[in-house]
């Protein structure tokens, strides 16, 4: 993870407050149907729907691995009815597993996916048969729409009244910044004030065929401080901010903010032995760092390299609380591609398939054969239709 600074002020740590009344048990039950729901509808549109042509229909299982956690906490913890949200084109099967998990979806469309007459390939307004708020698909476009929803919002309400000004959320994809119609949204003297508008940046480091060398995480924060917006950063998850507090974790948390990008996602990918051997690094805190890590078991130890903030729904939780109503607010959540699936942090899983480890990931999710999952009873309030 390089170019990034130690956290600062924003930052979002997973510590949750007196009297809070999520469950995150429920929040991680929830999450894992979620995760198994948007996976097999991508498996069942390739590998099991009949295709005569024999051409690969497509989906992008490991760019909503990324989203789940971020989904799954906005969807069944966060939103209010007023409240839309704009959702990064991959993570669609995210968006049709949520709405049906809430009963906005019938379990028919769960095996139409890019089907002509079903379910489409990114969120659209006008054919899909659920509740999408805002049609993404077009680079940049769906990113900065709900700017000029909310605008736009505020202007009916200050002539005719009665449409209120709830939050207006986008779900955006770290790749999707280097959009110049992005900026010239971010930067617009118009918002300055709208503090309905929050993003929510899936930083996983990743872009279409490759592991980014250098994301340049604190630029991207000090250049949306300089526009004027709150910045929130969620680095990492529970246990790791943990280790953090125990004799070398001062060592640890400096070799992770050091760590080149490609070098941290092997880590990803490496058995408990591989890591013992690879975390320490030859730096001047190797020796406190193996010190250290050689009192972890094996599962621990590969859950720590793992747990980056935009998978910890504690910390999730936190960086909502901390949203500044009065200016626009971006949560810079920093997540692995492909988190929770046989391809996780892998260079080339951006388009790739679990194809026959589809079982493992059924089973890593703690469901049974077939797609539906059965739907859940939430806290979300219901969202009148836009």
């Amino acid at each position: 993870m390089p170019n990034t600074l130690p956290a600062s002020p924003g930052t979002a740590t997973p510590v949750a407050e007196a009297g809070h009344s999520v469950d995150l048990e429920t929040l991680e039950t929830i999450q894992q149907r979620v995760l198994w729901l948007s996976t097999s509808m991508i498996h069942h549109a390739n590998r099991i729907r009949p295709n005569p042509t024999g051409l690969k229909v497509g989906g992008h299982q490991a760019s909503c691995a990324s989203m789940v956690s971020i989904m799954t906490s906005l969807w069944f913890e966060q939103l209010q009815p007023g409240d839309r949200v704009s959702v990064k084109p991959h993570a669609s099967p995210v968006l049709h597993g949520i709405n049906y998990l809430l009963g906005e979806l019938d379990e028919k469309y769960l095996t139409t996916l890019r089907e002509f007459g079903g379910l489409q390939s990114y969120p659209s307004r006008s054919k899909d048969p659920d509740t999408v708020d805002y049609s993404t698909g077009s680079v940049g476009i769906g990113a900065t729409a709900p700017i000029w929803g909310a605008m736009a919002r505020r202007y009916v309400e200050t002539t005719t009244g009665g449409v209120g000004t709830g939050r207006q959320y986008s779900l955006v994809g770290d790749a999707e910044l280097d959009e110049g119609a992005v900026w010239e949204a971010i930067l617009d003297p118009g918002i300055a004030d709208l503090g309905e508008v929050v993003w929510i940046v899936d930083l996983n480091r990743q872009s279409l065929d490759r592991v980014i060398p250098n994301i340049a995480a604190n630029r991207l924060e000090k250049m949306f401080d300089a526009a004027g917006w709150q910045v929130i950063t969620v680095k990492f998850g529970k246990l790791l901010e943990e280790l953090f507090t125990r004799p070398g974790g001062q060592a640890l948390r400096t070799r992770i903010l050091d760590m080149p990008n490609p070098e941290y996602q092997r880590l990803l990918r490496c058995s408990a032995d591989e890591v013992r051997t690879r975390l320490p690094g030859n730096g001047p805190g190797s020796a406190e760092i193996t010190a250290m890590i050689a009192g972890l078991d094996d599962d621990t130890l590969t859950a720590a390299i793992r747990n980056l903030g935009g998978h910890d729904l504690s910390a999730l939780t936190a960086a909502y609380r901390q949203i500044d109503d009065t200016r626009p607010t971006v949560i810079i959540a920093y997540t692995i591609k492909g988190y929770g699936l046989p391809t996780q942090g892998h260079p080339q899983n951006h388009s790739s398939a679990v194809g026959g480890r589809i079982r493992l990931t059924r089973r890593r999710s703690g469901h049974g054969p077939g797609v539906p999952v059965g739907p859940v009873r939430c806290r979300l309030r219901g969202r009148p239709a836009v």
